[in-house]
């Protein structure tokens, strides 16, 4: 099981769209394809966040009326997951369509003014994202063009519906951009004491009362993912840890209480 948990989103797909038949199959391939574009085709499944999930959710507004049917495919995949046993945790409850109100701007990513330290794993993983909705313009653009066949524009709901999604997407393009424009790619070695806690950096601690060591990798907030140890620089453990040095004792606040750690290692 460990050894399956190491496949990729490519792969895993590979073996379930085969279980599908007729026409389930065929839009399962299209909208499992369009998933993996998102997240990354050589993403391991282990790899896989709650909140990444829910963001893909999010972003499905961008289709409309079709947002639940396009996401149908992608839910029964990630059954599919928990029940193979390839992720820790279920991930299908967390992919929920937000409904857009018409008119507002929904938005997908953090703000653009915010730099983002990103890994270069974290960093193809968004130019995934912008890749699909590059395709997702082309589209929107081509349905547009049908829509306006209609020359009654003044009752036509699919124009209407595809100059909606078109504003979507448009700003979800602006959002993305500017975060990759304004990042920068990390792997943790700097110009920085090697012994200081860093993003990118995989910090090793040892609890004071027990004696137990636990680690974890500092990531931006965008690539955090607990469940394999890597948590946001700006939860209430990172933002304790970021900066601290080999043999410093840290005291982390949590809603448990408080935690009282001594960092052992720091590694790149």
């Amino acid at each position: 099981m460990v050894a399956e948990q190491g496949l990729s989103l490519m792969e895993v797909i590979s073996q379930y769209l085969p279980r599908l038949k007729g026409e389930e199959q065929r839009e399962g391939q299209q909208e499992l394809n369009r998933f993996i574009q998102w997240c990354g085709r050589d993403r391991a499944i282990s790899q896989l966040t709650p909140s990444e999930i829910a963001e893909y959710g999010e972003s499905a507004s961008i289709w409309g009326a079709d947002s639940a049917k396009k996401l149908k495919p992608v839910k029964s995949f990630l059954t599919y997951l928990k029940e193979r046993r390839l992720t820790s945790v279920s991930l299908a409850p967390h992919l929920k369509v937000s409904k857009a109100k018409k008119g507002s701007r929904r938005v997908y990513f953090k703000s653009i003014a915010e730099r983002a330290e990103l890994t270069a794993e974290g960093y193809a993983n968004l130019q995934s994202r912008l890749e699909m909705l590059k395709e997702e313009r082309i589209n929107i653009i081509a349905d547009i063009q049908r829509a306006m066949a209609d020359k009654d524009f003044r009752e036509n709901a699919p124009l209407d519906a595809a100059k909606e999604r078109q504003g979507l997407i448009e700003s979800s393009l602006k959002e993305l951009e500017g975060i990759l424009v304004n990042a920068v790619v990390t792997d943790g070695q700097d110009t920085a004491n090697g012994q200081q806690i860093k993003i990118g950096r995989k910090v090793t601690l040892r609890d004071v009362s027990s004696g137990k060591e636990v680690c974890y990798t500092l990531v931006d907030s965008r690539e955090a993912n607990p469940a394999t140890g890597k948590i946001s620089s700006i939860s209430p453990v990172g933002k304790a840890l970021l900066d601290r040095v080999i043999g410093e004792e840290v005291h982390i606040t949590v809603p448990s209480g408080t935690l009282h750690y001594v960092v052992e290692k720091v590694e790149t």
